[in-house]
C-alpha cells in the first residue's frame, strides 16, 4: 500500500466483519514491527497478536460494548485503526481509554493517524464521554503528535517500557478534555 492510493474511513465498526480480527493482527503486526509502540515486540508470535485482536473484536460485538474501533482501509486491506477502551467501572464512566492507534507505516505520512484520532474523539462525544486517557513509551514524535492536537501530559513513568535490546522508555500519561 502507498501513499498515494485512496484510504477509505474512518469507518466506525458496529458489526465486526469476520476477516477483521485476522486483518486487526496483521496491521498490529506491521506497526510493531515497523517501530511502533504497541506492547508487543518484533518477536511476538502471529497467534498472540491474532488471540489480542480477537478479543478486541469480542469487545467491540459484546453488550454492552466494551470497545469501540474505527477503521481505515483501501480495498480489503486495513490501513489504520483506533481502539477505544470505555471506562469499566461507575468512577470512570465518564472516559475512555486510547488503547490503540495504528496506522500502516506505508501510510503514515497521509494523515490517516490524524483523521482516526478526529474520528475517535468524536465517537467519544457522541457516546456521552467527556475525557480520554492515553499511554504511550516516550520517543518525543508520538509526545508531540498528541500534544499538538490538545492533549495534555498529566504524569510520567521511567522506564515502565521494555523497548527491546535492553532498551527502557518512559511512558507517559496524556488526556484530552472533551
Amino acid at each position: 500500500m502507498s501513499d498515494d492510493e485512496f484510504i477509505t474511513g474512518p469507518h466506525r465498526v458496529d458489526q465486526p466483519h469476520p476477516d477483521l480480527p485476522r486483518a486487526l493482527a496483521d496491521l498490529l503486526g506491521r506497526v510493531t514491527v515497523a517501530g511502533g509502540i504497541t506492547g508487543f515486540t518484533a518477536d511476538t508470535e502471529l497467534e498472540t497478536l491474532t488471540a489480542t485482536a480477537q478479543r478486541i473484536v469480542d469487545d467491540t460485538s459484546a453488550s454492552p460494548k466494551r470497545r469501540h474501533v474505527l477503521t481505515a482501509g483501501k480495498q480489503h486491506t486495513l490501513a489504520g485503526a483506533v481502539v477505544l477502551r470505555l471506562g469499566e467501572f461507575p468512577v470512570e464512566q465518564h472516559r475512555a481509554e486510547l488503547d490503540w492507534l495504528l496506522v500502516d507505516p506505508e501510510v503514515s505520512e497521509s494523515d490517516v493517524a490524524g483523521k482516526l484520532l478526529d474520528a475517535a474523539e468524536s465517537h467519544a462525544t457522541a457516546l456521552g464521554l467527556t475525557q480520554l486517557t492515553l499511554r504511550v513509551g516516550a520517543d518525543g514524535r508520538t509526545e508531540r503528535f498528541y500534544t499538538d492536537r490538545g492533549w495534555v501530559e498529566r504524569g510520567r513513568w521511567p522506564r515502565a517500557r521494555y523497548a527491546g535490546d535492553g532498551e527502557y522508555r518512559d511512558e507517559i500519561w496524556l488526556t484530552r478534555d472533551l
